[in-house]
């Protein structure tokens, strides 16, 4: 986006020998010029008329030729249009002021030529004049030249090029009914350009008050062939053209007061680039032969002469995947990398291979199980009244710890057999079914990972400390800039309002009231407060940054021990605990949880060589203790889907 600039605004005085030199004065600077009217005695001896104005625009064209005019108002617009800058040329005022005059010039002489070149002479020729007492040749419509510019780079290798246009406006003349005295048709005409005029002048006072969302573009078709150039991607100068004679002193008031309105406009002009879509191809097109010239080259360099960079096919990609598949199981020790595509598509095929897996887990835990959603309490109470699971959701003979399930008898009540019943009874002491997480964590949290939880409570304190404050400096920092867009507003408002009045000036200096001065005063304290409450609120995010970055740090060590507490406690045999302990021969944390627990074997798997094991005795009593278990197991799941048909059709 480009930066937002004011709208140029000229004033160019038709020469004329009845100049009204006692009421219209040109400032030295050439940029000001200033306007003054007689009281009119007839109001009476108290009389309030306002006599005085003062307009400075930027630059004031007085007897100036033709040449003079086009360097100070088109030259840059015209040279930024060859830099993609969009532009636009409007020349306003009373009619016979001299608008097309300045705009297209005369045919006449060569000199007199205006800003519009001597090529679009022919669309003039489909202009309507007509004739009044104020202009004998009066242009009776709105004219807009546009020339499109489209410039692109002499060699093939650039694809981007750039566009602009300029806009050469020649607006029609205001006038007024009874001067003119124009009659039928022209009056007709006379009244249609004024409303429209009307229109523009709306769009211009919106475009120039910041309080106001919506300019009407769309009141008629001159504002609405304007938008882009009122306010917009635009490089905008104004060309106000007035008499300088007495009679129109009016209506060059009215003028001036446009020309002052424009200046408040602002736009914002923009580089127009765009990109030649079928040259940038052929551009990509050739560089990427020529990496493909260059890899060569290097692999060539590199003795490296089978390597392909093309797309792979089907059968590369089954021969990626096999080799994935021989790493995984341990059969081949690496993988030979050739590129970068076959990096990926390994990468991709590992993500392939973890799929299946994971359907094949879950297709075996279904053969076995007969899986039911948490969510499903209507299976969830039909199981439980089936006598399945109880109201905790455990399985009925599951080993709670303090027996066996499915009616086998402690054998602390087997005699002959004390050493090993309290062996066993030793075994016991630990849950077979580990505890939920939630809970094992607040136990964790109290007892070996107490300091860590300590320290991240702290850590944490701190940060939500930090974030109050930063809370509080940042409802300040909101207050402070409404408390500056007020005053801003404020400043405007008497800006505007001085600007619309006419500017005074004592010796150079600009006169302002003690209310705006107060205001900038104002303003001026609240801009040091914004900042100094913003710098303090960056300090404040510094820190809130680097507190946050402990807190995330305390919690991954929180959860990492936890994982590692949990698993080697529930999940390691109790025969490995002592390796574990302090001064053991394994460090906490580096076993792996899949070599100790064996992924195959159930709690029916568990159940089952148990029962070899602690009936050595009786073998014969396996087998019965089998099948019951499978006629009670056969008959639960019958009772079980029973129950749930009749669930389904309630």
């Amino acid at each position: 986006m480009g930066t937002r600039k004011k709208v140029h605004a000229f004033v160019r005085v038709k020469p004329t020998d009845d100049f009204a030199h006692e009421m219209i004065k040109y400032g030295d600077d050439n940029k000001t010029i200033d306007i003054h009217f007689k009281k009119d005695t007839r109001r009476g001896v108290v009389n309030n008329q306002l006599t005085d104005w003062s307009f400075k625009l930027d630059g004031v064209l007085h007897d100036a030729s033709q040449d003079l005019v086009y360097e100070t108002v088109a030259k840059d617009v015209v040279s930024q249009a060859l830099n993609g800058y969009n532009g636009t040329i409007m020349c306003y005022g009373q009619t016979g002021a001299g608008k097309t005059y300045t705009m297209t010039g005369a045919t006449e002489n060569y000199k007199h030529r205006g800003i519009l070149p001597r090529v679009l002479q022919q669309g003039e020729t489909n202009r309507i004049i007509a004739s009044h007492t104020m202009n004998k040749n009066s242009s009776r419509s709105h004219c807009i030249f546009t020339i499109y510019v489209e410039a692109h780079s002499r060699t093939l290798s650039d694809e981007k090029y750039i566009t602009s246009k300029i806009n050469l406006v020649d607006l029609a003349g205001s006038e007024r009914l009874g001067k003119s005295r124009s009659e039928g048709r022209v009056l007709k005409e006379a009244t249609y350009i004024n409303k429209s005029l009307s229109f523009l002048e709306q769009a211009i006072i919106a475009l120039g008050d910041q309080k106001r969302d919506h300019i009407p573009f769309r009141q008629c078709k001159l504002t609405h062939a304007l938008k882009d150039s009122l306010g917009g991607n635009c490089n905008m100068v104004l060309v106000t053209n007035i008499y300088g004679e007495a009679s129109q002193l009016e209506e060059t008031l009215s003028s001036l007061r446009f020309a002052s309105r424009m200046k408040l406009v602002t736009t914002e002009p923009a580089i127009n680039e765009k990109y030649d879509a079928e040259r940038m191809v052929k551009n990509l097109e050739k560089e990427l032969a020529l990496l493909k010239q260059e890899l060569a080259i290097h692999d060539s360099l590199a003795n490296r002469t089978l390597v392909n960079y093309d797309p792979m096919d089907e059968i590369q990609i089954a021969e990626i995947n096999s080799q994935v598949r021989r790493y995984l199981e341990g059969t081949l020790d690496e993988i030979d990398i050739i590129n970068l595509r076959q990096i990926q598509e390994v990468f991709n095929q590992f993500r392939v291979v973890l799929s299946q897996q994971e359907q094949e887990v879950e297709s075996t835990l279904r053969r076995k199980y007969t899986l039911i959603d948490k969510n499903d309490f209507a299976t969830i109470s039909a199981v439980q009244k089936a006598g399945l699971v109880d109201d905790d959701g455990h399985l009925v003979g599951e080993p709670d710890g303090q027996g066996f399930g499915l009616g086998v008898a402690p054998f602390s009540t087997r005699p002959g057999k004390k050493s090993k019943s309290k062996k066993m009874f030793k075994e016991q002491l630990r849950p077979s079914t580990p505890p939920t997480k939630p809970v094992a964590f607040e136990d964790f949290k109290n007892e070996r990972g107490s300091e860590i939880n300590r320290i991240f409570k702290e850590n944490k304190s701190i940060l939500n400390e930090r974030r109050k404050r930063a809370s509080e400096t940042t409802q300040r920092i909101n207050a402070i800039k409404r408390e500056i867009d007020m005053t801003k507003e404020a400043l405007n408002f008497h800006k505007s309002l001085r600007e619309k009045q006419g500017e005074y000036e004592n010796k150079g200096l600009m006169i302002i009231d003690e209310e705006e001065f107060l205001l900038i005063l104002k303003l001026k304290d609240l801009k040091k407060q914004y900042r100094t409450e913003y710098q303090d609120l960056q300090d404040l995010r510094a820190e809130i940054q680097y507190c946050q970055h402990l807190v995330d740090q305390c919690r991954h060590r929180l959860l990492m021990e936890f994982d590692i507490w949990y698993n080697e406690s529930f999940f390691v045999p109790e025969d490995l605990q002592a390796a574990l302990k302090p001064g053991g021969s394994i460090r906490p944390g580096m076993m792996p949880l899949s070599r100790i627990v064996s992924l195959g074997e159930d709690d029916q798997d568990r159940f089952s060589r148990l029962q070899q094991t602690m009936l050595p005795e009786g073998p014969d009593s396996v087998s019965f203790y089998n099948a019951k278990v499978k006629t009670e197991q056969k008959h639960n799941y019958l009772k079980t889907m029973m129950g749930l048909q009749q669930t389904h059709r309630k």
